[in-house]
């Protein structure tokens, strides 16, 4: 245990000596490369202890359990932190403190903070620690091509992490929970610019999920579209006009005929909510509000066809109107409950957007954080600029 000791105040070490030198760095910043090189450090220094100790894939505790795994446990929170100098306890019981300290190493890797040591928990703890200084070394090359250009204000989106900051004179003045594309439908890494509020928009239907997912229903029942406020049109000679879906032999459409397009027209069960925002990019990507508020309580968010849900969707757009166009918030309420349908307003002072891909951090809590690599993008590559 002495041992541990000795690395553990090396670890606090690194933490304090990056501290000092963020007194003249971004300091409140989500993302920092000081702080990614000290957890370089530190890591480095825990492999040549070699005091990791791994555990049964299948063990269970709870609090109050007593087990032979408990003081090894300790010993692994004690080392990053997550366990406190003064809760060490020389007893098997898997007490209150230990499960404190669970809870802080659950939401570092970004699991659901229950306090039980299930699968999950112990799946991050038997990754090998040269793995995790791979990830963070990784991670460091990913901030380079990424994040070192980053002029403020602007808006960054972690992947990874599910979560959205506005950063703006080195703080982090507007945070939120977002939903992205599922492993399949992957949102992808991009340096843009937000330049577009969309207010009370309509929803274009993309042409694959309205034949796979729309059609379907239509050929049991034609009044789905009038049940969801959507509207069938036709590409025709002269442009697209209206068509009655009942009209159409929906039983003989598939995607080699399928000469549509359906529009969800703005309203409370529009699938954009109240408000997009739109980059500029080679793929089909944009943020907007979803009427499904209940999904952001989930972990992993990754849930969407590629488009990226916003949990505080107003919040930014009050920011964007005021920040990239100069108007107060009179103007943006008179904007706003005008219930104009789909009113595009163009920013005159976009804001740089980034989308990045990081799964391994130091947050300005100087807390080393670290998420799964859920699409397999595993090296680091730069981003896709327009």
């Amino acid at each position: 245990m002495i041992h541990c000791l000795r690395i553990f105040l090396l670890f606090l070490f690194a933490g304090t000596v990056c501290a000092q030198d963020l007194q003249q760095e971004l300091q409140n910043v989500p993302y920092s490369k000081t702080r990614l090189q000290e957890a370089i450090v530190g890591y480095q220094s825990l492999i040549d202890a070699n005091s990791w100790h791994t555990f049964p894939p299948n063990l269970l505790l709870r609090p109050n359990d007593t087990s032979h795994f408990v003081p090894l446990l300790q010993e692994n929170l004690l080392l990053t932190g997550d366990l406190a100098l003064d809760s060490v306890s020389k007893a098997p019981v898997y007490a209150s403190a230990i499960e404190s300290a669970v809870k802080r190493f659950q939401a570092r890797h970004g699991l659901t903070t229950d306090g039980v040591l299930g699968p999950n928990t112990v799946a991050a703890l038997n990754i090998p620690l040269t793995r995790r200084l791979q990830q963070l070394h990784q991670n460091l090359a990913r901030w380079d091509t990424s994040l070192s250009a980053a002029a403020q204000p602007y808006v960054l989106i972690n992947l990874p992490d599910y979560t959205l900051h506005v950063v703006e004179n080195n703080q982090d003045v507007l945070q939120m929970r977002v939903i992205i594309g599922k492993p399949e439908l992957k949102t992808f890494p991009i340096r843009s610019e937000l330049n577009m509020v969309v207010l009370h928009p309509y929803w274009y239907v993309p042409t694959s999920i309205a034949i796979k997912e729309i059609v379907p229903l239509l050929r049991r029942n034609p009044g789905y579209l009038a049940k969801k406020n959507m509207r069938l049109e036709k590409n025709t000679s002269i442009g697209w006009i209206r068509v009655n879906p009942w009209r159409v032999d929906w039983q003989n459409i598939d995607e080699t005929n399928f000469n549509y397009r359906i529009v969800q027209l703005s309203g409370p069960e529009n699938e954009l909510g109240q408000v997009k925002f739109l980059f500029p990019n080679k793929l089909p990507q944009y943020m907007h509000d979803t009427p499904h508020k209940e999904l952001f309580d989930y972990p992993n968010r990754a849930f969407s066809h590629g488009c990226i849900r916003l949990e505080k969707p107003v919040e930014l757009a009050y920011y964007l109107l005021k920040k990239g166009s100069g108007f107060d918030t009179e103007k943006v309420d008179k904007l706003w409950f005008k219930d104009k349908p789909n009113h595009y307003i163009k920013l005159k002072d976009p804001l740089p957007l980034f989308i990045i891909y990081q799964t391994a951090w130091v947050d300005e809590h100087m807390q080393i954080q670290f998420r799964d690599d859920m699409y397999d993008f595993v090296t680091p590559s730069a981003l896709s600029s327009e």
